[in-house]
């Protein structure tokens, strides 16, 4: 087989490896990332969606609150189509809140990120569903961003321009030629082959899971990470227009984000080792924990179902601070310093700054490939963001109900004229005339949006389209639309009956894997979409 040579290859598929995928290959480099799951399965999948105001860090982080603030304006320009510029609000709830206001405010003007106090009188207006008894606001530029789609979009434009990606390839080791380092070599968990790919250099952007390229050098200061896992809570119904924050140093359970039809709870910080990486799991009293805590914020909190709790690591730096001090602030470790040339690695930093961070391990890459080009990524648009498109266009447009219309507005962008054009492709015959066939009732997912994401975004196995499109995320968690996403693959690929089925299989036991922590009525919501696939349907 004829060997294949990259400028530089990424081995890591969150948000920071495709954001510099997009970086340098909008900078003309011959690049490759490889992720051995699907992109954004790991810590980047598991945020809080939070686009950051930077003022969550004033007290104790004033560089990443900086930073935060900075890439908060670039993102709302560059990404209109997936964030939602809702703002925030830091509240107080107690004397002590209280008197950290005073501080906050110093603390936000000293590291220059905006916030302005309001009445609470007015702030209730906005937020019905919060604390009454809030006795002091501030208001911030806080926002939520789209995760997935944030990195399906930087990775979809890093193939417009060139790149090479390939998802469930795992990197086994390092390939060296004396001290350097001038490739690597993968297993692809989807073929079962194993193959080699060489470069002038590597850059390793797996965040927590970073140590483990390290495993091949002899080095005198490996890496020292500082995984700390975050439990959030997914709670049915859109409780707050803006995220809701505690007016205090960052503690556990201290934030509420709005996401679509629904509000994330969070967030724990809990020390866990590298072998655990893969396995995280919360437990029914950090779930309690969470909600106790996010009922100063919404009192009625735990009236309302939950739907999925789920749980990331964050990749910090080990500083010898204690966890909620570690720094957000994001390092680059050139292993030249080791003896060894061709090897970096990106680790910490915020899904907010995923951006800068990106431009700053690039920059880096020119220089030592010696090639003179210059970041554009502050500029220029992630596919679809060329200029926010609003619910009424969607709903004018597609045809679709007013609760659809909000949901596409935050996924499609300019990309609703191509879905347009799928529409007249595959029109349930049994639908109303003209109306797109919704397959996933619960978030609003339509067929055409579907086959778009087969065409555009690089779907792979079944559970792929839940994280480009949202199926299966809502409150019945996929009871009742995964057999309609089986059998538009049976119609719309080649796949056979057995690996539709084998796929179908995995994607529900990613659905029912919480049922050991689940409250009774998840429980009983497990049990029923267990009867309806392995007994109704005959899963095996």
């Amino acid at each position: 087989m004829k060997e294949t040579k990259y400028d530089c290859i990424i081995v890591g598929g969150g948000i920071t490896g495709v954001g510099i995928a997009r970086d340098l290959s909008l900078r003309g480099l011959k690049l490759l990332l490889v992720e051995k799951n699907d992109l954004s399965e790991g810590t980047t999948g598991r945020c809080h969606a939070m686009l950051h105001s930077g003022a969550r860090y004033v007290y104790k982080d004033k560089e990443a609150a900086l930073e935060c603030a900075q890439e908060n304006k670039i993102l709302l320009t560059i990404a209109p189509h997936i964030t939602e510029p809702c703002g925030g609000y830091f509240i107080a709830v107690n004397s002590e809140d209280m008197d950290y206001g005073d501080i906050f405010r110093t603390e936000c003007e000293i590291a220059g990120v905006w916030c302005e106090e309001i009445n609470p009188q007015t702030f209730l207006s906005k937020e019905p569903n919060c604390n009454p008894h809030t006795i002091r606001v501030f208001k911030v530029n806080d926002g939520y961003i789209d995760p997935f789609l944030l990195t399906y979009y930087n990775a979809y434009d890093a193939q417009l321009h060139g790149a090479t990606i390939k998802a469930y390839t795992k990197a086994e080791r390092l390939l060296l030629d004396g001290d350097t380092i001038i490739g690597i070599e993968c297993f692809n968990v989807l073929t079962k082959r194993r193959n080699k790919y060489y470069t002038d250099i590597i850059i390793n952007a797996t965040g927590p899971w970073s140590s483990y390229l390290e495993k091949d050098l002899s080095l005198s200061h490996p890496l020292k990470i500082a995984p700390t896992m975050g439990t959030l809570v997914v709670v049915k119904d859109r409780l707050v227009n803006g995220l809701i924050n505690r007016l205090r140093p960052p503690g556990d359970g201290d934030i509420i984000v709005p996401s679509h039809n629904s509000v994330i709870v969070g967030t724990t910080s809990i020390p866990v080792e590298y072998e655990q990486l893969d396995t995280l799991r919360t437990t029914p009293d950090e779930i309690d924990y969470i909600l106790t805590q996010g009922e100063y914020l919404v009192p009625t909190l735990k009236k309302h179902r939950i739907i999925r709790f789920y749980s990331g690591a964050r990749p910090l730096i080990d500083s010898g601070a204690s966890l909620r001090e570690a720094s957000r602030r994001f390092d680059i470790i050139d292993y030249e310093k080791e003896g060894y040339s061709g090897f970096l690695t990106i680790i910490g930093g915020k899904l907010t700054t995923y951006r800068l961070m990106a431009k700053e391990i690039s920059d880096l890459v020119v220089s030592y490939l010696d090639i003179d080009a210059q970041c554009s990524t502050a500029d220029q648009p992630l596919p679809g963001g060329d200029r926010l498109i609003n619910k009424e266009r969607f709903e004018e447009i597609l045809k679709v109900d007013k609760k659809t219309a909000f949901d596409m507005q935050f996924k499609w962008g300019t990309f609703y004229k191509e879905i347009f054009e799928m529409c007249e492709r595959c029109m349930d015959p049994f639908s109303e005339p003209n109306i797109p066939q919704k397959i996933c009732e619960c978030e609003n997912v339509t067929e055409p949006e579907l086959s778009w994401v087969r065409e555009r975004l690089a779907i792979k196995v079944l559970d792929d389209y839940r994280r480009r499109t949202r199926q299966g995320m809502g409150p019945c968690q996929g009871i009742f639309c995964y057999y309609k996403l089986a059998n538009l693959e049976a119609k719309h690929t080649e796949k056979t009956h057995a690996q539709i089925m084998n796929e179908l299989k995995i994607a529900l036991q990613k659905r029912w894997k919480i049922q050991y922590a689940a409250d009774d009525v998840l429980k009983r919501q497990i049990k029923l979409s267990k009867y309806i696939y392995l007994l109704g349907g005959h899963l095996k």
